[in-house]
């Protein structure tokens, strides 16, 4: 049986240039694959963007016209800002640790919000899981909330998708902020 004669020079000439290939392609890939998830930074002033925003039948009312956000690692301040039914300002000021342990404000008289705050499983958004209790004349009413909070490619806007549900049905609304 005859060996066959490998010529070495020919080998290395064809296959160099495929392992180097190799070697500047597939950490591109495994880059765009998966990219480094960017760290989501909330904090800021925000103004409601109307035009934007979907505020379903009743959304309008739960829309805060202004958001204050103090984001740091393990906690979140939010200060909303809506108009109230008389047509002045109202203020809450709400505050949470980021770690899935429950947190209550007081959000009115007597009213009280029970949250969990935790971050996506991709640390994109923010979720914030809520019961409120409500009380009007003697009568107390119960609502579930969620809200994600997100950015925007930009940063400079920030998107929050909610949903509520309560005894009269349940509502979706997406409010659009603007960063001043």
């Amino acid at each position: 049986m005859k060996k066959a004669k490998i010529n070495h020079h020919e080998f290395y000439r064809t296959i160099v240039p495929v392992i180097i290939a190799l070697l500047l392609v597939l950490p591109l890939q495994t880059a765009n694959a998966a990219p480094p998830a960017k760290k989501l930074k909330l904090s800021g002033t925000w103004a409601l963007n109307n035009s934007k925003s979907e505020f379903g039948e009743y959304g309008q009312m739960w829309a805060s016209t202004k958001i204050i956000i103090v984001h740091k690692k393990k906690s979140l301040s939010l200060e909303r800002t809506s108009t109230g039914q008389d047509g002045q300002a109202m203020t809450t000021t709400e505050t949470y640790t980021i770690d899935g342990e429950e947190c209550e404000n007081i959000m009115f008289g007597e009213s009280k919000k029970k949250s969990t705050v935790n971050l996506s499983e991709d640390k994109s958004s923010l979720i914030i899981k809520s019961t409120l209790y409500l009380e009007f004349d003697g009568q107390e009413m119960v609502i579930g909330t969620v809200e994600t909070f997100s950015l925007e490619e930009d940063g400079k806007t920030l998107v929050i998708d909610g949903t509520s549900s309560t005894d009269f049905g349940d509502m979706t609304v997406k409010f659009v902020y603007d960063l001043k």
